[in-house]
């Protein structure tokens, strides 16, 4: 499942047919998947932006070109 909101991160809600393809491959039930990404949008997607944000200031101060007077 985590792979699944690695992947969606622009639009982490499956609709019912994702969502009963991962019931068949983790053999949980709906309430669990409904309530694991729940969670997982509340957790692990704020830290993902933020390590993305922080990654991409990372690249922009090592990729901007040194002023010099």
């Amino acid at each position: 499942m985590t792979e699944w909101l690695r992947n969606h991160q622009d639009n982490p809600y499956p609709n019912d047919d994702e969502k009963e393809a991962l019931m068949q491959s983790t053999k949980l039930t709906i309430n669990q998947i409904n309530y694991w990404f729940t969670n997982a949008r509340r957790r692990l997607l704020p830290k993902w932006s933020m390590l993305r944000r922080n990654a991409e200031e990372a690249k922009n101060r090592c990729g901007s070109p040194i002023m010099t007077l």
